[in-house]
Formats: C-alpha cells, structure tokens, sequence
C-alpha cells in the first residue's frame, strides 16, 4: 500500500492518478498492507477542488486506475478525517485453496494439507481478548506498545477453499500473517496449543515465520 521510492505501490498509484486530473493530494490509508496482500475494502482519504462532482470523479479515476485498483465510493468528511486513526476495528481474511493453479496462486495460498476446523477454531479462540502481541509482530515495529485487541475469530469452508477470519482493534505489522503460520502450524501437529499459550503470555518465543501474503485480505473498516 503505502508509497515507497522507485516501487509501483497502491498509494502512489492513486496520487498519479489524481495528479491526471489535476489533484495535488497526499492520499491518507486506512492500513499498510505488505506486497502481494489484497484490500477489499481499503479507506482512503484526499483533499480535492470544491468543484468536483463525487460521481464523475469516481468515473474518471476508475478509467485510470482499472484494472488494478477500483474505487467502489467517494464521500464528503471534515477535514480533520483520517482513515487510519478513526478507525474503530477492522477485519482480515485469510484463504486456504487445496488446489493449485497459476489463475489464482495470487490470490489465494495453496494448502494442500487437510485442515482440522475444530482445532483451528480452538486455537484461534485463545487470541480474543485483549493481549500484548509483541512475539506475534515482525521484528523491528516502531509502536509505542503492543497491546492490542482480537474481538472476534472463526474459520471455515466455503466450496473447497477454508477461510480464516479475525476482527480487532488493529493489528501490528505482520501479525495475521505470523498468526495464521502458526496456527497452520498447529494443524500439522508441528506445534501444539500449549505452544501458542506459551507464545501469547510471552512466556517463550516459539515461532515467528510468515505466512505467504497472497491469501490475506484486508476485508473491512469500521468507523
């Protein structure tokens, strides 16, 4: 998502684009999603002339920007609106594909394994609540704490794909990704339940690898 020299990126994309039409706006993100993550529903925010009618504008920038990215709305907010800040939760999914074609190996992770929803759901229910998620966040995140808040989780099938979701508060860079390794992990009865306990109360450091990023989707924000 966010802008980065020299990289094609998702911000920078949107900012070129609207410097075609003569908008000259640092374009504000709800999140920063890593290279190869997918946002559904993304939040943006940028400052344009009063002259600009919200439905041609979403017509025009559309023209530019498919097929890559599309803006699904634009709405009038004050000034002092930030998209990142304002947000009150946000929600992520993660989808398991058990077969294997180039048409969607962007979109989806490839897990052949079978997957044990009753132990996955089990293991997912012990990250609700409000916990310090530090072993669960890449190494070197700049943030004044790591306290944060899962409200609510569930996995499940749909067609042949499984499907992980977590809703919270926020999260630190890195953290679906760490979360959904390790409780793949535990599915493999590499690691165990006591395993992620262990991890969560910062008791031990066990696993800090990162799941692909092609199967996470930043699915929604709430305000």
């Amino acid at each position: 998502m966010q802008k980065q020299p020299d990289k094609i990126t998702v911000q920078g994309t949107l900012e070129k684009a609207l410097e075609k039409l003569n908008i000259y706006s640092e374009v504000l993100h709800a999140g920063r999603t890593d290279r190869g993550v997918h946002a559904l529903n993304q939040v943006i925010s940028f400052k344009t002339p009063s002259f600009w009618n919200k439905e041609k504008l979403l017509k025009e920038l559309n023209k530019i920007l498919h097929p890559n990215i599309h803006i699904k709305k634009i709405y009038n907010v004050n000034d002092n609106f930030n998209p990142r800040f304002d947000a009150k939760k946000r929600s992520y999914r993660y989808i398991l594909n058990p077969d294997f074609t180039p048409f969607n190996a962007d979109y989806t992770t490839y897990y052949p394994n079978k997957t044990d929803l009753k132990l996955i759901k089990r293991a997912l229910k012990l990250l609700e609540g409000q916990h310090d998620f530090e072993y669960f966040a890449k190494t070197g995140s700049n943030v004044n704490n790591y306290i944060r808040t899962i409200y609510k989780t569930n996995a499940y099938t749909y067609k042949n794909l499984t499907i992980i979701k977590i809703e919270g508060n926020g999260f630190l860079r890195g953290q679906i990704r760490i979360i959904v390794d390790f409780i793949l992990k535990i599915n493999e009865s590499q690691l165990s339940i006591e395993d992620l306990k262990k991890q969560l109360s910062k008791e031990k450091l066990i696993s800090k690898h990162l799941a692909p990023p092609n199967g996470l989707y930043l699915e929604r924000i709430w305000y």
